[in-house]
């Protein structure tokens, strides 16, 4: 590769990576499976020396080390598997950019994740085909039809990130922030990555896997990978695949910034994500354990599971730091000492758990409240539709003022007739609804009032005193 593009940040490295003792076990036979498979010569996408220069062994050693070396042989084999299909899908379809051939693909890949042993699957067509129906006969028999259903699921998911990105190519788009995270979050490998580490550690049991604290670990999770990926791989990505779906060319664009500002927003927000997702699994998972009544045989694999996903963060950049599949070379030093050097030490940075950590963490407690602000001067918005407004407004306004006081919401010190009048919540529901009749609209002036009313109260009432109770 030429010259990087930006120098790597300084990451938010907590936990030290570990490295699985069947290493080489798994090396040897992910490599005979691909061969198995026809994913090596002849395949068009790769050789043997590829397969060696990426080793995903070393990337399933770090990210699951506590497993045996069966379990991390057919991680490993799932890990050749999702990368092949990525190299495959963009030798076959993005090069030409052939949607209609690519979703062809997609659309059968299903038929080999059958969710009943008595559905056949069709006969493979390709290595990718052929590795998935060999990969979900050898999985799914030791894990139950929830977390089969959950896993097919997240994998046809992440297959189909890559119409999502294909569909960018084509247009020349590139994502705002927001809809990025989001697609990524739904679309992106992690989800796919964490139903893995349940089968190396233990089954997230049924009645929380659906949980919100549970889904928050997810997501944290998921962000934090797939943001630490974009910034690796930014330079493969965007200079060698042409690809728009990359977090640092997301806010490169969006801000207008350059490519090292934005490099280091991303890593901003891959860090609030880390801690978020140890703030969840310290205060809100265990709540919601004892709020389900799980078992200790459950509480211990909840456990398992939040330290597998601790363990792939960690080894999954000390993977990336290693791997020739990535732009790993110039990180920003943390300190003026001298590191330590060897496998699994990248995260035993005193720089990163001290240095910077203290600042990371201040920074959401650090705003002054009930300081003056504004006049904020609003900017010229570009609005591209007439506005229209329902006849029955003045109607709709006095019928809220004599609603509002039979609900006692001009009695209670929150909001007088002055406050009401202010807001003029009918303005809102009558350009929201400019067909709207009387009664429609009186009942959607009500509605808004109801929750505009009730954010007014929350913090007045509750907020000045702390009372969460």
């Amino acid at each position: 590769m030429t010259q990087q593009p930006f120098r790597l940040p300084h990451f938010y490295l907590p936990h030290p990576a570990r490295l699985n003792p069947h290493l080489d076990e798994a090396r040897a036979h992910s490599t005979t499976w691909a061969r198995e498979m026809g994913m090596l010569e002849g395949s068009g996408v790769w050789e043997q020396s590829d397969l060696d220069a990426h080793d995903y062994g070393l990337l399933c050693a770090y990210t699951h080390p506590d497993c045996d070396g069966p379990a991390l042989s057919l991680i490993t084999d799932w890990y050749v598997w999702v990368f092949f299909f990525d190299d495959h899908f963009l030798e076959k379809f993005k090069r030409s950019q052939d949607r209609l051939a690519g979703k062809a693909h997609l659309d059968r890949l299903p038929l080999f994740m059958p969710l009943d042993d008595a559905t056949e699957m069709p006969e493979p067509e390709n290595p990718v085909e052929a590795g998935l129906a060999d990969l979900w006969t050898r999985t799914v028999p030791a894990m139950s039809a929830d977390w089969r259903r959950r896993f097919a699921v997240a994998t046809e998911h992440l297959l189909n990130e890559s119409m999502w990105e294909l569909s960018n190519i084509n247009e020349g788009r590139v994502a705002n922030p927001v809809e990025y995270i989001e697609m990524r979050r739904k679309v992106g490998g992690a989800p796919w990555s964490a139903g893995l580490v349940e089968y190396a550690t233990a089954e997230v049991p049924a009645a929380v896997a659906g949980s919100r604290p549970l889904r928050v670990l997810m997501e944290t999770f998921s962000d934090a990978v797939h943001l630490r990926n974009d910034l690796f791989s930014y330079q493969r990505e965007v200079e060698d695949e042409g690809e728009l779906s990359n977090g640092v060319l997301v806010l490169e664009t969006f801000f207008g910034c350059t490519t090292q500002e934005a490099a280091e927003l991303v890593n901003d927000v891959l860090t609030s994500r880390l801690h978020q997702f140890e703030h969840t699994a310290f205060t809100e998972v265990p709540a919601v354990a004892l709020e389900n009544g799980l078992t200790p045989p459950e509480l211990a694999a909840v456990a398992a599971y939040t330290k597998g996903l601790q363990d792939w963060q960690s080894g999954g950049h000390e993977w990336h730091m290693r791997s020739s599949r990535y732009m790993n070379k110039g990180e920003r030093p943390a300190a003026g000492w001298q590191a330590l050097t060897g496998p699994g030490t990248s995260a035993a940075d005193v720089g990163a758990l001290l240095a910077t950590a203290v600042a990371q963490r201040a920074r959401p407690y650090t705003n002054v409240p009930f300081r003056k602000v504004g006049p904020s001067i609003i900017p010229d918005i570009r609005m591209p539709y007439p506005l229209e407004l329902s006849p029955a407004l003045e109607g709709a306004r006095r019928h809220l003022f004599e609603w509002c006081a039979r609900m006692g919401m001009l009695s209670e010190g929150v909001w007088d007739e002055d406050k009401l009048a202010s807001c003029d919540l009918p303005l809102c529901a009558a350009g929201l609804d400019p067909d709207a009749t009387q009664d429609q609209l009186d009942l959607a002036s009500g509605w808004l009032a109801f929750g505009t009313y009730g954010d007014d109260y929350y913090p007045l009432v509750y907020g000045h005193r702390r009372d969460l109770a």
